[in-house]
């Protein structure tokens, strides 16, 4: 049968009963914590569970290790709808989306330059688009219409391969130390895919923390 330990409103475990003795015996549960089983509706002193069991007189309080930060759930649009609004505004959209994963991993990652990058490649578009306006009202050379034009995009396409691969470095460092999920993006899907591939893999990752929210409500 396994017990869940009570102590200033948090709950731990679940442990065994040997768990319980071993525990109590080193000083990491006192016999003045409360415990329950599975099929206890209130609960009761670890004394009154296990029994008076010696305790080393040294060893008067020890307190659990910390809870990990509650982390909030990274924006979960689908991302099948990712890549259809992307489509629709010419991939616009997805370099939005990629600000916004950005945004949300430098909460928790603040060595993240995903964020800046993003904004640099957002701002590459905007000149990119505003120059070639100019150019056609000013009826400028079309030979150097054409440079300037190539020049700013290739710069443009640049930024956004440097901030999709940044997004995928700050993605996985969090993923992988903050809330460790194993995360591993593939560098390919990085370069052919970006956004999506990265939404792809967030919606999994809400998915997973939500069972196992369900999980370990059931204890």
């Amino acid at each position: 049968m396994d017990y869940m330990i009570s102590r200033d409103g948090q709950e731990y475990g679940p442990y065994t009963l040997a768990d319980l003795q071993r525990y109590v015996a080193s000083g990491e549960i006192l016999l003045t914590d409360m415990a329950r089983s599975e099929g206890m509706t209130d609960f009761l002193a670890v004394s009154q569970v296990i029994g008076t069991i010696p305790v080393p007189a040294q060893l008067t309080h020890v307190s659990f290790p910390d809870a990990m930060p509650d982390y909030s759930n990274p924006p979960n649009l689908h991302w099948a709808l990712v890549l259809l609004f992307g489509l629709l505004t010419r991939g616009l959209f997805m370099t939005v989306w990629g600000l916004v994963l950005a945004v949300w991993v430098r909460k928790y990652l603040p060595k993240s330059r995903a964020m800046f990058y993003y904004i640099g490649y957002g701002v590459s578009l905007l000149l990119l688009f505003v120059m070639a306006v100019v150019a056609a009202f000013e009826n400028a050379r079309p030979e150097f219409v054409g440079l300037l034009v190539g020049t700013f995009a290739l710069v443009s396409i640049a930024l956004m391969l440097i901030a999709r691969y940044s997004l995928r470095s700050s993605l996985e460092e969090h993923y992988n130390t903050n809330e460790p999920m194993n995360l591993e993006l593939s560098a390919i899907m990085t370069f052919f895919f970006g956004e999506i591939y990265f939404q792809y893999h967030v919606n999994n990752i809400v998915r997973r923390k939500k069972l196992d929210r369900l999980s370990l409500s059931t204890y």
